[in-house]
């Protein structure tokens, strides 16, 4: 029956919307893109089948940073996961069915989850945690959320990770979601690259379960 209402509370889409709008750069146009129709990039893909997106990118950069895998995963457990305690520590975000959209709020810490929250990031009080960004992202034939995070834990930071975006794109109409997450800052030729607004229009053009060829 969970499965019944999550197919029919997602409906069909043909064309992708970021909500909040986004400002994209000046140098952006959608002609500097990657096209991407492959399952090799997932980890598990037997029930996405093959995604298919246009990677856009500056015109002086095609490659994007170091990425973490792309995975296929339930869309029921990404409803009930969320984007929550083990992937943020500054707030967590979730559907809220009534509204039909992904929200963000705050946590109630005690004690022992703020020191871990002062360790995991290096910091000294909470006051330096920034809000989440979020989006609600609807693509070709998906709907989910994208949620940027300038809050990187100290190991990663100190390999150079300024800032994160992670995403989950649920099909339409099946059982299944998209899901990814990487850094989105760059260094090229000794300036850094902000990728963000590029992987968010990225999105807009994800496509799920097309057949194997």
């Amino acid at each position: 029956m969970k499965k019944l209402l999550l197919l029919m509370a997602i409906p069909f889409f043909s064309s992708g919307e970021i909500t909040p709008e986004i400002a994209t750069p000046d140098k952006f146009n959608e002609i500097f893109f990657t096209q991407i129709t492959s399952s090799n990039y997932l980890a598990a893909t037997s029930g996405c089948k093959v995604i298919s997106l246009k990677m856009f990118h500056p015109p002086e950069r095609k490659e994007y940073p170091q990425s973490d895998t792309w995975l296929c995963l339930y869309a029921v457990d990404v409803i009930h996961d969320g984007y929550g305690p083990n992937r943020s520590l500054a707030e967590k975000v979730y559907f809220d069915k009534k509204t039909d959209t992904w929200k963000k709020k705050k946590y109630n810490r005690n004690r022992e989850e703020t020191l871990r929250s002062l360790d995991v990031y290096g910091i000294k009080s909470l006051s330096e945690l920034q809000p989440l960004e979020l989006y609600n992202i609807r693509s070709v034939n998906a709907r989910g959320y994208a949620v940027i995070d300038s809050n990187v834990p100290l190991q990663e930071k100190q390999k150079g990770v300024k800032k994160k975006l992670s995403f989950c794109l649920i099909q339409n109409q099946s059982y299944f979601a998209f899901c990814g997450s990487g850094s989105m800052v760059d260094l090229v030729d000794g300036k850094y690259i902000d990728f963000t607004p590029y992987m968010l229009k990225s999105l807009e053009t994800v496509e799920i379960g097309l057949p194997e060829k």
